[in-house]
């Protein structure tokens, strides 16, 4: 394994080291020594990485056996190999360990033969008509939530923004930040987000959830709820921008919270979820039709939470919010 980032020689010529080393084929693929995440060259996500954090490696099975896991973005095949095979074959093996995993390189893949027929991580429909609310309670192992809650509290520049509710302006009982796509701008409850590029640990995160959701989400709405108070009001998601049934993919980090979902017109069945650390809850169909959901205050001490609803944004401009759509106030 080489680093990119040399603390004693960190200049042109190392850069010039490493290109020399690629055009030799001693260099071959490309992590991320943060996240412990390995893929190709030409990776997108690997472009935007910061050299402090990029590493690089001859073969793949010598990322594999420095405790890297494919991406999901560039090796999508490998990573969902790697996601069904290692939580429930090793469970006690640590969140960024990789288990019998193939690779590009026309290494032996030496994945046994019981793990070849492995289903997706297994996963709860909560309604039972008019929609899918699929719920994954430890889609996320709990380093790798720690370790992405840890630094999204950390490089998130975290704001309470001024909305509208009712003809009145209030200010929003939680922090929130808005990320994604060049020109993906999302507009509820009389207020307009332009995104903010998305960084690295974003970007890996919306991978993952995106191998289950089977579409690629082009923005995400980031909540920060401090304690007890802050709070998400009744409201459905369904803005004309999120298309006809809108895609939600809502990961959890930190404090557990109630998540509750009722029926949108007599306000009955109602539904309550405890969203705890790490956990997954992907929201499609025609459940922004006919459901409702929130995420109640609480007099229980509780810690600080966050909540990431990766979203697929059609791109047709700033357009008012319908009706009871998008993030309320409690």
């Amino acid at each position: 394994m080489i680093r990119h980032y040399d603390p004693v020689n960190n200049g042109p010529e190392r850069s010039r080291y490493i290109r020399s080393l690629i055009r030799q084929g001693r260099i071959a693929w490309g992590g991320n020594i943060k996240l412990k995440i390995y893929g190709t060259l030409s990776c997108t996500s690997g472009k935007r990485m910061k050299p402090v954090n990029r590493v690089f490696f001859s073969t793949g099975q010598e990322a594999i056996t420095a405790g890297y896991r494919p991406c999901g973005h560039c090796l999508r095949e490998e990573y969902l190999a790697w996601k069904r095979a290692a939580p429930a074959e090793h469970p006690n093996t640590p969140a960024n360990t990789l288990i019998h995993q193939p690779n590009m390189l026309n290494e032996p893949a030496n994945i046994p033969p019981n793990m070849l027929n492995m289903t997706k991580p297994s996963a709860q429909n909560m309604l039972s008509s008019q929609g899918e609310a699929w719920f994954y309670p430890h889609f996320f192992s709990p380093a790798s939530s720690d370790l992405y809650y840890e630094t999204l509290q950390r490089e998130i520049p975290w704001q309470q923004q001024p909305v509208k509710i009712f003809g009145k302006t209030v200010m929003q009982p939680r922090l929130t930040a808005w990320y994604g796509d060049p020109g993906i701008s999302y507009s509820y409850s009389g207020i307009t987000l332009q995104p903010r590029p998305w960084t690295d640990t974003l970007r890996m995160i919306k991978q993952e959830v995106e191998a289950i959701a089977g579409v690629v989400f082009t923005g995400a709405l980031l909540n920060l709820y401090r304690d007890g108070k802050d709070s998400m009001g009744w409201h459905r998601d369904n803005e004309k921008e999120l298309g006809i049934n809108p895609v939600i993919g809502s990961v959890s980090f930190g404090a557990t919270r109630r998540f509750q979902l009722r029926k949108y017109e007599d306000k009955s069945g109602l539904l309550s979820l405890d969203l705890d650390h790490g956990s997954y809850l992907l929201m499609k169909g025609e459940t922004q039709h006919y459901w409702e959901h929130r995420v109640a205050k609480t007099a229980s001490p509780t810690g600080s939470r966050i909540n990431i609803t990766f979203r697929v944004i059609d791109p047709i401009g700033s357009t008012p919010p319908r009706e009871n759509s998008g993030p309320h106030i409690q």
